[in-house]
């Protein structure tokens, strides 16, 4: 083989690469319906949110989100918008690669082939796992057989991964070399392996492998050589056991797996009957047994075996309703409709939308053919299904296939460039239609030729302007509405014109514009116009009568009547779309608030099924009467110019046509499939104070107290006009009923009360179809803990506790009182009543002396006033320990410095130290007492025992801990050999009753010294 040969099957192989192609066969379960594959309508899906255009494969997944892999990323599609899935460098919790080459759906995972090797989404958590294999792969086909099992084709060969234990097995009978494109399944015991050098059979219990390359007649060896393989791309089993294949090189393979026949289909001539071009990427069956193609070069290819025919939607970059480029990808959703990727978006064919198809009009000009600007004025379908168009260049006969338009304006004897506006056909098969501000009557009569016409032209000279409508009732009388000169009616028996007068004091009332007739019966006919309101016409008097309902908005401008059976629909210029009857009962009024895109309404009809189609200045808006739904179509949907509609149609089997600017909108509205699919409905996302909740799991979400303001967003999974899909919800705990949400995809809540809540959601599609299982989501709002029992309990016991001090704090308290009562009365009787009992005891001693001895009687007095004496010292340190004025710190270093002043009569030095901030302290009234006489006691042992002459006093403070220490230098004393007395007796309890700690140290010769530390709390 020479060099250059290998480079060039290289780079075969490396362009075939490059498509990245994958598609499964999808086992469908809808009966089949005869179509028109012919005439399909496929319509461009809107794309927001989808960054890259290049569309690789499609697959859905069990919870029915729709997944497109593109050169840039993976995106999930909802019907609304687009999330994108991507590899972001240094995380491995994304993609491997951004390249997607395939896609498989399996329970509830979707596994994805990549240019770097395989990846797994979970489709509920949206976690995303990457599976590397030894040696780099590239998958371009996967397949899973069973829970254990995935089959996958990569750019090196075949192998099987085993879910459960991760490890990859390769196939050894096809070729390590070989670039898998695709793998079917008979559900037997076989699968079929295509690849870009022939195709194997595999026999999945023994692992025998079968090779086959045949030699194709479009494509034999001896043209291609040997290394020019032919690559076979996708493939798909029907139910006869044929494995159909899309081949590179040579169209459409089939293979009859029993008798091993291969059959192929290729382009002979230019024939678009044939399949247009021999590169087929992708294939579907649908359930019809129709296989769809996706053609690289030559868009979608639909092939009919029944009748071994094809239906082509080439390439047209011009046409807003044909691809702009080539077809890579096909997918059939569960609901039944076809998704098509290209390379410059996403498409789709939906079986139950209506169906809507352009049919170009071209108007012979010599030799040429040419498109033109105008829209149709009026068209007319008469008996023999001839297709009458009236345009502002005149009148014309439509060729409903080819569009060409024929100007019959020279064979009815009139000059071009009349504008037509009305055209209708009487019991005996005329035609009768307006030229300007003639009146026309055609005989037409068909011929081998084509058309001959007869005809005869009337004329009244009091018609200036033009004749806007015409009508012909029962006794084939023809009404006739002019522009400015009211209504007439033509007598053919006498060939006149007779008007008909109207007169009002309003000059706004008067007749100017008559744009439309509507018989109610054989002597009444509505006629409505500019600034006209409604008028009723007795025609057998030729009496008018003016219509008005109360309470409804005065009807001044009407543009068009329609009756179907005895509905009367008015069309207005302002105030939308009306219903009556024939009794003219008060109306139904439909506006903007009921769906119209707008309400000013030129045309309205009925199609078979009763839906009134109305076109309106903003769309063409089709009401479903049961439901009083209204469906839009618009720019959306492909149609352009919508301010030039003024004429609209429709045929014995239903269908709409609207005559646009230069072109014919056609709809199929009888043809399509009723949606009766209910939609999945499913919660996407949860919003806590505008922030993302995690919801993957399912399970009961737990929330705090003060996370009581939160949010849902849910989405209906219907892909056949999403826009109408609609919503109800209830939150059990706080809802009694269902809430409409119309079409409105989230609610709010906000304020909650802790509680357990469950939020329910149900949706319709299109046709009203509700699901019957809402999705559900349970919500618990945990109470704050002074909301839980334990507090609630413990609050209680708090309070019991509280309540319980407070009592024996005022027990206490009594107590306290009642003991300083029994104390001071003690104390009275101890110190105070036992000196006034000496006091009188040296009373009467003192009196029976001074009568015998004067001398004695006065020593007696004296121990008097010396006890006498004590007696106030004592009665004022009880009054000075009660009273609450005196309970700073302060006053107790002012009482003790009073005292000192014994020291200064015996001439004993004294040092008294005190730290600065001990004077801002409080103390109580048992403490100042008991701190007092200790120092007291101290004082006087140390002034009358210690023969001392000097004495150093301190109280300091550390903390809460205040320390007196009072040391002299007396002559001390062996704590070990005197025994204490009451003075330190009583020193020592009272340093208890204060809760401190007495410390007397002395030695012989040493001095004594006494030390007290008490605890004081800080402004007690």
């Amino acid at each position: 083989m020479n060099s250059a040969a290998i480079k060039y099957s290289l780079s075969i192989k490396n362009t075939i690469s490059a498509l990245l192609f994958f598609c499964f066969f999808l086992s469908l379960r809808e009966p089949a319906r005869a179509q028109d594959i012919n005439n399909l309508h496929i319509e461009k899906v809107q794309e927001e949110g989808l960054s890259n255009d290049y569309i690789v494969c499609i697959n859905q997944d069990t919870r029915g989100f729709l997944w497109f892999g593109t050169r840039e990323g993976l995106f999930r599609y909802d019907g609304y918008s687009f999330r994108a899935f991507k590899n972001l460098p240094g995380d491995s919790s994304s993609l491997v690669n951004n390249v997607i080459t395939s896609l498989c759906s399996d329970k509830n995972s979707l596994w994805i082939g990549t240019l770097g090797g395989l990846c797994c989404i979970d489709v509920k958590t949206l976690a995303i796992t990457n599976f590397r294999a030894q040696e780099k792969l590239q998958a371009y086909a996967i397949y899973s057989e069973n829970d254990s099992i995935l089959w996958v084709g990569t750019s090196s060969g075949m192998f099987q991964f085993n879910k459960i234990n991760q490890s990859w097995k390769r196939v050894p009978g096809v070729d390590k070399n070989a670039l898998v494109s695709s793998i079917s399944d008979d559900h037997q015991k076989h699968l079929y392996i295509t690849t870009d050098n022939g195709f194997y059979t595999y026999e999945k219990s023994s692992g025998a492998c079968k090779h086959y390359q045949p030699d194709l007649p479009w494509y034999p060896k001896h043209k291609r050589g040997k290394i020019w393989a032919i690559h076979y791309c996708r493939s798909c089993m029907d139910t006869a056991g044929n494995l159909w294949m899309t081949t590179w090189n040579a169209g459409l393979v089939r293979f009859n797996t029993q008798t091993g026949e291969i059959k192929t289909w290729v382009r002979e001539t230019n024939d678009v009957r044939l399949i247009p071009y021999r590169v087929a990427i992708d294939i579907v069956r649908d359930p019809s047994g129709n296989l769809w193609m996706a053609n690289a070069e030559g868009g979608l290819t639909i092939f009919e075996p029944t009748k071994n025919k094809f239906a082509n939607y080439p390439i047209d970059w011009k046409s807003e309703n044909k691809f702009s480029s080539g077809v890579d990808a096909l997918f059939r959703d569960r609901s039944g409709i076809f998704w098509i990727g290209t390379i410059s978006g996403i498409y789709k064919y939906d079986p139950h939308s209506t169906q809507l198809s352009k049919t170009i009009l071209l108007v012979k000009k010599g030799k040429a053919l040419q498109q033109p600007y105008n829209s149709p004025g009026v068209m007319f379908k008469d008996r023999d299904s001839t297709l009458w168009i009236g345009t502002y260049d005149g009148l014309f006969i439509a060729d409903q296939k080819t569009g060409i338009l024929t100007d019959v304006n020279r064979a009815i004897g009139l000059p071009a460039n009349f504008p037509v506006f009305s055209i209708v056909q009487d019991k005996s098969g005329v035609i009768w239609c307006n030229e300007k501000n003639l009146l026309v009557k055609i005989s037409k009569k068909i011929t081998v030729a084509g058309f001959a016409f007869k005809s005869e032209i009337f004329k009244s000279e009091d018609i200036k302007s033009n004749i806007i409508c015409i009508d012909i009732d029962e006794l084939n009388r023809v009404w006739i509405g002019t522009h400015s000169d009211g209504i007439y009616r033509f007598d053919q028996s006498g060939k006149k014109f007779i008007s008909c007068h109207y007169e009002d004091k309003d000059i706004r009332s008067k007749i100017n514009e008559i744009r439309s007739f509507c018989r109610i019966s054989k002597d009444s006919l509505l006629a409505g116009g500019e600034n006209t309101g409604l008028l009723l016409l007795h025609t057998n008097t030729m009496r008018f009568e003016k219509i008005q309902w109360p309470g409804l908005p005065k009807l001044t401008d009407i543009n068009v009547f329609y009756k179907n059976r005895t509905d009367i629909w008015i069309g207005t210029e302002d105030k939308g779309l009306w219903r009556t009857d024939t009794r003219l009962k008060a109306p139904w009024v439909i506006g903007l608030n009921g769906g119209l895109p707008s309400q000013d309404i030129t045309g309205v009809v009925a199609d078979k099924k009763g839906n009134i189609w109305s076109l309106t200045s903003a769309g063409i808006a089709a009401l479903h009467l049961p439901d009083k739904k209204i469906i839009v179509f618009d720019k959306k949907d492909g149609i352009q110019s919508l301010d030039a509609f003024n004429a609209i149609i429709a045929d014995e089997k239903g269908n709409i046509s609207v005559g646009g600017r230069g072109c014919i909108y056609n709809f199929n509205a009888a043809g399509n499939l009723k949606n009766t699919r209910p939609p999945d409905v499913i919660v996407t996302d949860l919003k806590v104070f505008d922030k993302d909740y995690d919801i993957s799991s399912g399970k009961t979400i737990y929330l705090n107290y003060n996370q009581n303001y939160f949010s849902f967003e849910y989405v209906a999974l219907n892909y056949t006009q999403s826009k109408l899909n609609k919503y109800a919800y209830k939150m059990d705990g706080l809802d009694k009923k269902w809430n409409d949400a119309g079409t409105r995809r989230y609610v709010s809540y906000a304020n909650l009360d802790e509680g357990t809540y469950v939020f329910h959601v149900k949706a319709s599609n299109n046709e009203g179809v509700w699901n019957e299982v809402p999705a559900r989501l349970v919500i618990v709002i945990t109470p704050p803990f002074w909301h839980r029992w334990w507090f609630y309990l413990s609050v209680v016991l708090v309070l019991s506790a509280v309540i319980y001090s407070l009592y024996m704090y005022n027990i206490n308290q009594l107590k306290m009182r009642l003991q300083l009562r029994d104390k001071i009365a003690r104390d009275l009787h101890d110190d105070i009543g036992s000196t006034l009992s000496g006091i009188n005891i040296f009373s009467k001693m003192a009196l029976q002396k001074m009568h015998a001895d004067q001398s004695g009687g006065l020593e007696l007095v004296e121990k008097i006033s010396e006890r006498s004496k004590n007696t106030l010292d004592a009665l004022a340190d009880i009054v000075w320990s009660i009273n609450t004025r005196n309970d700073g710190m302060d006053n107790f270093l002012m009482k003790a410095n009073e005292y000192l002043a014994i020291l200064e009569a015996q001439g004993i030095a004294y040092d008294f130290t005190v730290d600065p901030d001990i004077e801002q302290l409080k103390i109580g009234m048992i403490l100042k007492r008991e701190l007092y006489l200790i120092f007291k006691e101290a004082i006087c042992n140390a002034s009358k025992y210690a023969e001392c002459s000097l004495i150093n006093i301190s109280l300091t403070r550390h903390k809460e801990v205040c320390t007196l220490s009072i040391r002299d230098n007396g002559k001390g004393f062996n704590k070990d050999s005197v025994l204490p007395g009451n003075g330190i007796y009583n020193m020592q309890e009272r340093s208890k009753k204060m809760n401190g700690e007495l410390v007397i140290d002395s030695k012989e010769n040493e001095g004594t010294t006494v030390t007290l530390n008490f605890r004081i709390t800080r402004f007690r």
